[in-house]
């Protein structure tokens, strides 16, 4: 049995005010990593902007770099 539906079958047994509980713990961590990994992707923008490793324009701009 995929670990999975152990999960899901072990959620099953307690009772409802606890399901809520873990409902609310389990969105809380998934929050928190999609905050961190924006926090990280933000700082390597900010990173690369220091560094000059960017570029602005168009779509044209773009289009051309892309092709060259």
């Amino acid at each position: 049995m995929p670990a999975r539906d152990v999960i899901l079958d072990e959620i099953d047994e307690p009772g409802m005010d606890d399901q809520e509980y873990l409902i609310s713990v389990v969105q809380s961590r998934i929050r928190d990593r999609k905050r961190n990994a924006l926090a990280l992707r933000a700082k390597e923008a900010l990173s690369n902007v220091a560094s000059g490793n960017v570029q602005s324009g168009g779509f044209k701009e773009l289009w051309t770099d892309l092709n060259d």
